[in-house]
């Protein structure tokens, strides 16, 4: 695992106050149509994942963000994201486009959950304390919001909570905590629209200052990324 600081000096090297998209066409990734058709409204996709709800004044102070990104560079994004969907991600498990390529797992991911929940539960406690970082570009899918535990023993906490759930799933990457606000356009942008992105965001960005005390942890299915679904309440 690593320490508060390597985890801090990592997400530092690209979350950063000021983002760039460069003033050539951006071309977002592919797996982004794995979620979003081609007239930029969200597909049917399947799975699992444990999240932590957040405060509603959070929700929406997030929909303000997004409303400012919206009207500034309409061209760079897809359908929007409800806000009451808004969360922290503690720990992806499953997804996959089809129902019948994922069932399977999430129904085995559900019952690993549920023998551990006491487990989790104890870990959970009161919550857990964390401080915005920066919009930034997350590997060309979408801007998210990303935070960062408030110290040491909030961040051990939590790294406790993410081995457990790495007990139902492992994960090839480390956790890096983040909020989605908007998936980008699925047919990518001109790089006018890019410019005009970075300047929104770097708007938002030069006054950034949250703190966030997420408390409730859930174990949630999905059918699209509007569409989440509470299955097991974890604290």
């Amino acid at each position: 695992m690593e320490t508060y600081r390597e985890f801090l000096d990592r997400i530092n090297t690209f979350e950063k106050k000021e983002i760039v998209f460069g003033g050539e066409r951006f071309e977002c990734s592919p797996s982004v149509a794995l979620k979003v058709a081609e007239d930029n409204t969200f597909r049917n996709f399947y799975g699992d994942t444990v999240v932590f709800d957040l405060p509603g004044v959070v929700k929406e102070k997030l929909a303000e963000y997004v409303d400012q990104l919206y009207a500034a560079v309409p061209p760079c994004f897809c359908e929007r994201l409800v806000p009451h969907t808004f969360h922290a991600t503690l720990h992806d498990l499953s997804n996959a486009p089809t129902l019948s390529s994922v069932a399977e797992e999430t129904f085995r991911n559900e019952l690993k959950v549920v023998e551990i929940k006491d487990e989790i539960r104890k870990l959970a406690g009161n919550g857990i304390r964390f401080k915005s970082k920066y919009i930034f570009n997350m590997v060309n899918t979408s801007l998210v919001l990303g935070l960062y535990p408030e110290g040491e023993s909030n961040y051990e906490r939590l790294m406790k909570l993410y081995s457990v759930f790495d007990g139902v799933k492992k994960l090839p990457y480390p956790l890096t905590p983040h909020i989605t606000l908007a998936y980008y356009n699925v047919n990518g942008f001109d790089g006018r629209a890019a410019e005009g992105l970075a300047d929104a965001v770097n708007k938002i960005n030069a006054e950034l200052d949250l703190s966030v005390c997420v408390r409730y942890l859930y174990y949630q299915k999905f059918t699209s990324m509007n569409n989440y679904i509470d299955v097991i309440e974890l604290n």
